[in-house]
């Protein structure tokens, strides 16, 4: 009997090995959306945490490409997705003696896309919706629900990115750029157009598959909003080189710095510089 379960184990490793060894990206959609995320944008599609060890701020969200055609081989192809995501921020203070974490602010934000690319050009035309809320536990509410200023935009913009070497190369680095312009159609408070961003990123795998790297990469963020002021993200640390032919979930840890602009946008009024802890991975 047991040799009969050993012989049943060892006939599945190789399904195992098969499955771990597949692409994480199914298609060149896949890759597109995961390549035009900017990880160091708090309220652009990602999944991560954020903290000092007295702020968190956590967010949930994701850029998924629902079709994808003239897929060759991630040398060319179209694309068109959907993506959305949640931002909340929240302090750790001791309530009565008990460890408490209130929630503060809630940014919403969801979008629908067409993109394509071509030997490690990627262009993309998005339209997306944000609205940004005080929630129960920020101060500055008061007994009536009064301190939340609206704060609501829908706009459309054109991304442009550049990936060297070109995706379907073998490599063991990359540098991304990526730059948009766009215009806030509807804009609480006062549009002050344009709305644009930029930002650049790079990677070097400690390993030959990929799976450990020394990845780095700043941002630029102009909303396009009256009275706020540009903000800017800088992160060092470990992560995933993720090329198309990539095995491994994306992910990335390490040491993030905040300037400019408040980009929880309840705050947007205020300046902001801190430092955290970040980790970020796909789902």
């Amino acid at each position: 009997m047991k040799t009969f379960f050993l012989c049943a184990a060892l006939s599945l490793l190789p399904s195992f090995a098969q499955a771990e060894s597949k692409p994480w990206f199914r298609s060149a959609g896949d890759y597109m959306a995961y390549r035009t995320e900017r990880w160091g944008v708090p309220t652009d599609p990602s999944t991560k945490i954020l903290t000092d060890g007295k702020r968190f701020d956590t967010s949930i969200g994701k850029r998924i490409s629902l079709l994808t055609w003239g897929d060759d081989e991630f040398k060319k192809a179209w694309s068109f997705g959907i993506e959305g995501g949640m931002l909340a921020s929240l302090y750790r203070y001791s309530n009565a003696g008990s460890l408490t974490f209130a929630t503060r602010t809630f940014d919403g934000y969801f979008g629908a896309y067409v993109g394509f690319m071509k030997d490690g050009w990627i262009a993309m035309l998005r339209t997306a919706h944000l609205s940004a809320h005080l929630v129960d536990n920020a101060p500055e509410l008061d007994a009536t629900g009064k301190g939340a200023v609206s704060y609501s935009q829908f706009w459309n913009e054109l991304v442009v990115g550049k990936t060297f070497p070109a995706p379907a190369d073998t490599s063991n680095w990359e540098v991304h750029a990526q730059g948009s312009i766009g215009m806030n159609n509807t804009s609480t408070p006062k549009g002050r157009q344009p709305r644009a961003s930029l930002g650049l990123s790079g990677a070097y795998a400690l390993r030959g598959d990929g799976k450990l790297s020394v990845l780095a990469s700043a941002d630029a963020l102009r909303a396009g909003v009256e009275g706020q002021a540009n903000s800017y993200a800088v992160f060092l640390g470990l992560g995933s080189l993720n090329r198309p032919h990539s095995t491994i979930r994306p992910w990335r840890a390490g040491i993030a710095h905040f300037g400019g602009s408040d980009w929880r946008n309840q705050y947007y009024q205020r300046a902001q510089k801190w430092t955290a802890f970040e980790a970020s991975t796909e789902f």
